[in-house]
C-alpha cells in the first residue's frame, strides 16, 4: 500500500479530495484535525500551531523565528510518526515538503480551477505560499515538478481526479517496500531528535540512519563542548536513538547560537 500526499492552491479542494480518495481506497486520512493531538502532546497552544502552518514570523508578531520552527518540528514529527501506519492520505499539514525520498510517498497536487477569484488574487495566493514553504522548508512547494502528479480541475472534474489518483497509488512505484520504509522512520526519528532539541536551541540540522543521529550546530569555541554535551544528552533520550554524533561548525561571531 502507499501513502497519498494531497496539496492545492486551495485548501477547500484539497481537503475535499483527501476525503473522496480516502473514502474510495478505504484509507485514514490524516488532516489539520491533527494539530489538536500535537498540541497535546507537546503541550502548546493549539492556536499558535495552526498559525505558524500558515504564516511566517515578523516583527509584528509575538511568535519568534525560533519558537515557529519549534512548532512546525513538533507538527512534522507527529505527522511523520502517524505516516508510519501507511494506508494514509494526508493534507493540510505540508507533507508534501518534508517525506523526502520516501517512494511509497504519491505527492500529489490539486490545481484548483477557481474561477471566483481574479488573476491577481490567486497569483498572491501563490506568492503567500512559496514564501511560506521557503521559509519554513527551502522548498518551492509552488513548483509543479516536485510532484509526481499534477491534476488541473479546469481540465478533468473532481470525481475523475479522485480516480486518476487512486489508480496512480495503485502503481508498484508507490508500493512500501522495505528501503522506502526504512527512509520514512529515519525521517521520522530525525524529526522527532529536532523536536528535543529546538525546545531550548536553535541553529540544528538532524539526520538518522538506522538509529545514528548526526546533528550539525554552531557555537563558539567556549561553548562548544558544553553545547555538545547537551545535544548528545538530550538526543540520547529520544526513543530509537542507539548513537549521536555532533558536528559543530564555528560561530563567525564567537558566540553560541543556541
Amino acid at each position: 500500500m502507499s501513502i497519498i500526499i494531497i496539496a492545492s492552491d486551495t485548501a477547500e479542494i484539497e481537503h475535499s479530495i483527501a476525503q473522496k480518495v480516502a473514502a474510495a481506497m478505504d484509507y485514514q486520512l490524516l488532516d489539520r484535525r491533527i494539530l489538536e493531538d500535537t498540541a497535546k502532546k507537546y503541550q502548546i497552544d493549539p492556536g499558535k500551531l495552526a498559525d505558524a502552518m500558515k504564516t511566517t514570523p515578523s516583527l509584528f508578531k509575538s511568535l519568534s523565528s525560533g519558537q515557529w520552527r519549534y512548532l512546525l518540528a513538533c507538527v512534522e514529527a507527529h505527522v511523520l510518526d502517524r505516516l508510519l501506519a501507511d494506508k494514509i492520505v494526508c493534507c493540510g499539514l505540508s507533507a508534501h515538503l518534508y517525506v523526502t525520498g520516501v517512494s511509497h510517498a504519491l505527492n500529489v497536487r490539486i490545481l484548483s480551477g477557481d474561477d471566483s477569484q481574479s488573476e491577481k488574487e490567486r497569483e498572491n495566493r501563490l506568492q503567500q505560499r512559496k514564501k511560506w514553504s521557503m521559509a519554513a522548508y527551502n522548498e518551492d512547494e509552488t513548483e509543479l515538478s516536485r510532484y509526481d502528479l499534477v491534476i488541473n480541475l479546469d481540465q478533468i472534474d473532481p470525481a475523475e481526479a479522485v480516480k486518476t489518483i487512486t489508480g496512480a497509488a495503485g502503481y508498484r512505484k508507490f508500493q512500501v517496500m522495505t528501503y522506502s520504509m526504512k527512509c520514512l522512520s529515519d525521517l521520522a526519528l530525525a524529526a522527532r531528535v529536532n523536536v528535543a532539541l529546538l525546545k531550548t536551541m536553535t541553529d540544528i540540522s538532524v539526520q538518522a540512519r538506522d538509529g545514528s543521529v548526526i546533528v550539525s550546530t554552531k557555537a563558539g569555541n567556549r561553548q562548544k563542548r558544553k553545547k555538545v554535551e547537551t545535544i548528545k544528552e538530550l538526543a540520547g533520550k529520544v526513543e530509537g536513538v542507539r548513537y549521536v554524533e555532533v558536528h559543530v561548525k564555528k560561530n563567525l561571531l564567537g558566540v553560541t547560537t543556541g
